[in-house]
């Protein structure tokens, strides 16, 4: 058979990784300016399993090597001192470094992360699809097994873990792109067993957790969380359904756009959910952050306030009432009927939080009759004396508006699987430079995409917040890192904040973290 020349032979190689399912014979006949654009859903997936099964030989081998010097060492401890030469002994001295120092650079290979090897040409300008493929292709061509390296003297120190991206989590990671949710839970399960040299990862732990929080599974949620902090003696991070909070900013944002188009308050800053958390008030503090100086806040959907929230919520009522700050507030009077429902007269079950809230927000209603009685009908129930009316260092002023609550439906792409009380509202993206993802994104989603360049235009450092992000796919996984790529050539490096742990190491198997910055959520 001829032999072909290096150059030729580089340029085929390339065309059959384009082209994985033409034969080689085949390849000569392909248009040679043919050439593409990025990476498709096949090269991404075939390249992560061969880039699996390379990878499970190699850890195979070396764990047969860990176990043949430990079982040498161990002996070792028992035999009787060696009659070898000296010669001899030297000779196996060497031939032991040399395997060594081989093992070592294989294991530096395995540390580099898989995408690392698109570096720019010789001549300092971006390397073509094509190069690029070619070079993957050399990288991750398939690894046949074969025989343990020679086992090492005995007291030799034994090789070190390889260093480098967790397999377990990238195979759990890929599992729930895919929507393989209960064989991403058992690898993540196994991986954490008490026997596993893994049982310890915090990272493993807190992408299990993020795992439950996106498949809105809060009772599994509960039972790792408490192991989580039995193990680890520190407070685990606090529930929040992903898929109840991506309805909730999927809300929101019909809620605005249906409020203008009826007629309602132009421009409101935030609009209150149907059941308003603790964490919710978060987003209510982070969307008042970037917000003029007159805040309108509509207040129609809601229709109930939790008890863990009643406090802060007062609090924040009372802070503002001692401000100046420019208050507006649509449909107050749904927001009195809730409080008034939940403060009975002379009933002392009720805990005294709620009619404090309700004076609260009397008072930076600036509403002196109702606060009166308020507070008359807080002196009868518990027999004590009420706060005194101060007046408000702001203003405030309701908003009427003839068009009805918009209706607390889910836009379509969002299920409606919240399972137990959403701890947060993601912050709407009212700063410049500033967009968010929500939901489950699938497909090649180039109108999302094309949605966060008109609103990242003008941005130094665009920001997309993942908070309400629950899963992506290949495919829209493949168009993101094309987009990242994109902004990255222009000098752009997207921040991708708030990202749920099983999202990120995602976006560490796609590429996506290569050419953009990934920030884990903090809670």
């Amino acid at each position: 058979m001829p032999k072909e020349e290096p150059g030729r032979l580089l340029a085929k190689v390339a065309k059959f990784v384009r082209n994985p399912l033409k034969d080689w014979a085949e390849l000569d006949e392909l248009d040679a300016g043919s050439s593409d654009t990025g990476y498709s859903r096949e090269m991404l997936k075939e390249m992560i399993e061969r880039r699996q099964r390379n990878d499970f030989v190699r850890r195979r081998e070396f764990d047969m090597l860990r176990k043949l010097r430990q079982r040498e060492a161990a002996s070792s401890r028992d035999a009787s001192p060696s009659t070898f030469s000296v010669s001899s002994t030297g000779g196996k001295v060497a031939g032991r470094a040399l395997t060594l120092k081989k093992i070592d650079e294989i294991e530096e290979q395995m540390s580099q992360q898989w995408w690392k090897n698109r570096q720019p040409g010789a001549n300092g300008e971006p390397m073509t699809p094509a190069a690029m493929a070619a070079q993957q292709a050399r990288a991750y061509a398939d690894t046949e097994p074969g025989h343990a390296p020679p086992v090492p003297a005995p007291g030799e120190p034994s090789l070190p873990r390889p260093p480098g991206i967790d397999s377990a989590l990238e195979e759990a990671a890929i599992r729930f792109a895919h929507g393989d949710d209960p064989g991403a839970e058992a690898i993540l399960l196994q991986a954490l067993a008490p026997e596993s040299p893994q049982a310890d990862n915090v990272e493993i732990w807190r992408a299990l957790l993020d795992f439950y929080r996106a498949t809105a599974d809060f009772d599994k949620f509960s039972q790792t969380g408490m192991r989580y902090v039995q193990r680890f003696k520190r407070a685990g991070p606090e529930w929040i359904s992903l898929r109840a909070l991506a309805r909730d900013v999927q809300l929101a944002g019909a809620a605005r756009l249906e409020s203008r188009g009826a007629g309602g308050p132009e421009g409101a800053d935030w609009f209150c959910p149907e059941q308003l958390t603790r964490g919710g008030l978060a987003g209510l503090t982070q969307a008042l952050a970037s917000a003029g100086p007159a805040w309108t806040l509509d207040w129609r959907n809601l229709s109930g306030i939790d008890a863990d929230a009643a406090g802060p919520l007062r609090a924040l009522m009372e802070h503002w009432a001692a401000s100046p700050v420019q208050l507006r507030f649509v449909g107050a009077a749904h927001l009195l009927k809730v409080l008034v429902a939940a403060t009975p007269t002379n009933n002392r079950d009720t805990e005294p939080v709620w009619w404090q809230l309700r004076m609260a927000i009397l008072r930076v209603m600036n509403d002196v009759d109702g606060f009166e009685l308020a507070a008359l009908n807080y002196c009868i129930t518990y027999e004590v004396s009420p706060p005194p009316w101060e007046d408000p260092a702001g203003s405030y002023a309701a908003v009427d508006s003839a068009a009805p609550a918009p209706p607390p439906k889910p836009s379509s792409g969002i299920e409606r699987m919240g399972i137990g009380p959403s701890a947060e509202v993601a912050p709407t993206p009212a700063i410049a430079g500033h967009s968010l993802l929500v939901g489950e994104l699938s497909g090649e989603c180039h109108d999302v995409l094309h949605e966060l360049d008109a609103e990242l235009v003008n941005a130094e450092v665009p920001t997309v917040s993942c908070a309400a992000l629950v899963r992506m796919d290949f495919a829209a996984a493949g168009t993101l890192l094309n987009w990242a790529m994109a902004r990255a050539a222009r000098g752009q490096r997207v921040e991708f904040v708030d990202v749920q742990r099983m999202l990120a190491a995602f976006f560490k198997v796609i590429g996506i973290a290569d050419h953009a910055s990934v920030v884990v959520r903090a809670n």
